[in-house]
Parts: structure tokens; C-alpha cells; sequence
């Protein structure tokens, strides 16, 4: 399941006509049904090259502020064509994931280490303070998977946790 801003920008990608992007600067405002333009149109390939491309520098930005993010939720999402996403056999294509760089050294967070940073070294469940907040934050996450967490994510917790005295 995207996030809600993962999934607005889904919506947002895949509403946009691609097929004179290469001609036009006009914004998410462009409705090609008002257009008085005779600019010539890229072919339905490149389009979808064009659509994938948008996809992938958003879903850059989304991996790097989300260590939960699935970059083939997304492309679905957003609209991609089957011909990026999907293989011969209908399953997920390495092409996805391999259009966004991964930071393997980029520092994660997992909540036990938070909630020992903010003084909660007793806990009968150890990190459940935080995964408590978590769960408030994010409503919408999987149950019962790993919170792995960005810097951001364990900012923000540092943040509104209380600490334990």
C-alpha cells in the first residue's frame, strides 16, 4: 500500500498526457482536448518511455524519504505501461526497481533503538512506544511488518516521542 502522498503523485502522473512532453511546458494544467496546438505527438512508446522516466525521478524521491516504499505499488499506480512493469510471463520486471539508485549506506533506524535513545529501557515489549506513535503516524502502513526508518522518519519521532526520565 503507497502512502498518501505517494499515491497523490501517482494520481497526478498518471493523469498527465506524456505524448508532447517533449514539445510543451505547460505544466499539470495541459488538457489536450482544449489544445489548438498542431505540435507533433511522440508515438505511444515513447510516450511511455517519457511516462516511466517521470515515474522513476518520483519515485526517487519517495525511496529516499521512505525505506517502506514499493517502487512496483508505485509504477502501477502512476500509470507505467505493462511493457516496463510486467514480464513476458506477467510478473514484476527488474527494470522497476533497477530505474532508482538504492543508498545501502544511507543509516536506518529500527524502533527498540529509538525508544532506548528517548530513556525507554524497561519496556516489557522493547520499542513498543514508538511503534505505538508509528502507528498513529501512518495508519495506513501493512500490519505486522518491519519498521525499518529513514532519518527523517526517526527524527520526527525524536521529535513527538516524550522521553522517559
Amino acid at each position: 500500500m503507497l502512502s498518501t502522498i505517494a499515491q497523490s503523485l501517482a494520481d497526478e502522473i498518471r493523469a498527465q498526457d506524456w505524448s508532447d512532453a517533449h514539445s510543451r511546458a505547460d505544466g499539470a494544467r495541459h488538457d489536450r482536448k482544449t489544445d489548438r496546438t498542431t505540435d507533433p505527438q511522440l508515438d505511444d512508446v515513447e510516450t511511455a518511455t517519457v511516462h516511466v522516466n517521470v515515474m522513476w525521478v518520483v519515485a526517487q524521491a519517495l525511496s529516499d524519504n521512505d525505506p517502506n516504499f514499493d517502487v512496483h505499488d508505485f509504477a502501477e499506480a502512476a500509470g507505467v505501461s505493462d511493457i516496463y512493469r510486467l514480464r513476458k510471463d506477467g510478473s514484476p520486471s527488474g527494470a522497476i526497481p533497477a530505474g532508482i539508485r538504492r543508498n545501502p549506506t544511507r543509516p536506518t533506524y529500527t524502533p527498540v533503538q529509538l525508544a532506548r535513545l528517548l530513556g525507554y529501557h524497561n519496556e516489557a515489549r522493547p520499542g513498543k512506544v514508538v511503534r505505538d506513535y508509528l502507528r498513529d503516524r501512518y495508519p495506513d502502513r501493512a500490519t505486522n511488518s518491519r519498521w525499518t526508518l529513514s532519518e527523517a522518519e526517526a527524527s520526527d519521532v525524536l521529535a513527538n516521542v516524550p522521553r522517559q526520565h
